[in-house]
Parts: C-alpha cells; structure tokens; sequence
C-alpha cells in the first residue's frame, strides 16, 4: 500500500500544508493570483519575516514561486503538484471500495462460510536463499516481480517491512488500477514470510499466503508458496496463474 518515485515531493506538501497559516497564504494566493509578501502579510497578526519563512516552506514543496522585481517579491501559486496529494487520496479510496465491496459481497451471500480453496507452487530460484528471501522485503525488488501478468508495467509497492506491518501492491492492467492490500504476521530471514491478503478475488479477512524457503546450494533455493481462501474457484485459479507469474519474475529479477 518501494516508495513511489513522488513520495519525497508528496511528503514535502503534506508538510507544507500542514500549518493552517500555510494553508491560508496558498488560499489567498489561489484566489487573488499573484501577490507582493507585503501584501500577504497585511491579512495576518505576524511579522513580514514570519510570512516569508511561511513562504519558503511553501517554495520548498513547489506550491508557489517567487519572482523579484527591484526590492519587490511577488509569490505566484503553482497547485500542479497537488495532483499527487489527490492520486494518493484516490489510491486509498479505491482500497477502500474494494473492502466494501468484498464485505458486501460475503454479507450478501448470508455470511456462507469462506471456502478453504488453496493454491500451492513450488518454484526453483537461482540465487541463494537470502537474496531471494530478502527481495520480497526490498520494494524496487517487489515493484519489478510482483506482476500478475507478463506484459503489466512496474508494480506501485508501499510496505512496512516488520511483523504486524502493512503493505500495499497496485498493479496496473491497461487504465485499470488493482489494489492488493495485507499485513505481514511473520517474518523469519531466511526461512519463511507470512502475510494476510486482500484482493478483489479472495476474501477480505483470513485469505493468508505463506512462503517457506529452501537451501539448494549456494547459489540455488526453492520457494514453497501456499496461498488460503478464495470466493470460489475461479478466483483460486486466478491467483495460481498470478502467483506463478510472480515467481517466474522473480527469478528473472534475482537471478
């Protein structure tokens, strides 16, 4: 849920919007358009110097520029970049609609007990049993391997690599963007990883993948997944064609 290559500008106006006086200045300058410090300043209980380094905070996250004129600063807002605050917003809220609808959809069928259809691969890696263990804690590793399809671009991968930490992988199918959500239970180098998964096709609570790895030699492992609860077998069979294409591009990425 790798750090998406905007996330340091992302935080950056978090921080910056942070401050209600901020918040404020970037208003204003929305409303009236570009504006003199001094003029800024008027509308508020502070010093000019205190409005300036309000000012550069907003500079510094790229909400506003500024241009000198002989002594005079004018402050111009620059608002592109709060698009990225509002794809995230949209990220979450697709998360979100996903649960709902995977909640509503096991309300609807009168709380049928979760069928225990399970998907089990072994996969042959040629790297050692540390390096394949760790790529799937590492995001740059994760965005390359965890596709379910061949031809899907580069994974968005967001994770809090620790036991009880959460993690979200947003796959991307044409315009389409498919949210995978869960938290890891446990973490044990190199021998195995435990995590809860939430997708559109396996239920929202209890669907767990568990992945035991193997020593071979040096230089080779063996990777046992066991992925538990699906709505039905059509997603079961789903997940397995996934989940075989996952491993397959991990042993292309570490191999």
């Amino acid at each position: 849920m790798v750090e998406h290559e905007n996330d340091k500008i992302l935080t950056e106006i978090l921080k910056a919007v942070s401050d209600t006086t901020r918040r404020s200045l970037l208003t204003q300058l929305c409303q009236q358009g570009t504006s003199r410090v001094t003029d800024l300043a008027n509308h508020y209980d502070m010093s000019l110097n205190a409005i300036s380094k309000h000012i550069k905070v907003l500079e510094k996250a790229g909400l506003v520029t500024r241009r000198t004129i002989g002594r005079t600063h004018w402050i111009e807002p620059k608002i592109e970049r709060v698009r990225l605050v509002e794809n995230w917003f949209k990220e979450l809220k697709s998360i979100w609609e996903l649960r709902l609808e995977l909640l509503d959809e096991i309300m609807t069928d009168g709380g049928t007990e979760m069928t225990e259809l399970t998907v089990n691969i072994d996969k042959i890696v040629n790297a050692s049993i540390e390096k394949v263990f760790d790529a799937w804690l590492n995001p740059k590793m994760l965005s390359k391997f965890m596709r379910g399809m061949p031809d899907m671009p580069e994974t968005d991968v967001e994770i809090d690599a620790r036991e009880g930490g959460n993690f979200t992988f947003v796959m991307h199918l044409g315009d389409e963007t498919i949210p995978h959500t869960g938290k890891y239970l446990e973490i044990s180098r190199p021998d195995k990883l435990v995590f809860t998964w939430a997708s559109r096709y396996s239920v929202v609570d209890n669907s767990t993948v568990t992945l035991n790895f193997t020593k071979i030699d040096d230089n080779t492992s063996k990777v046992s997944l066991s992925h538990v609860k699906f709505i039905d077998e059509e997603a079961r069979s789903g997940h397995e064609g996934g989940w075989r294409c996952v491993l397959d591009k991990l042993n292309e990425v570490v191999g």
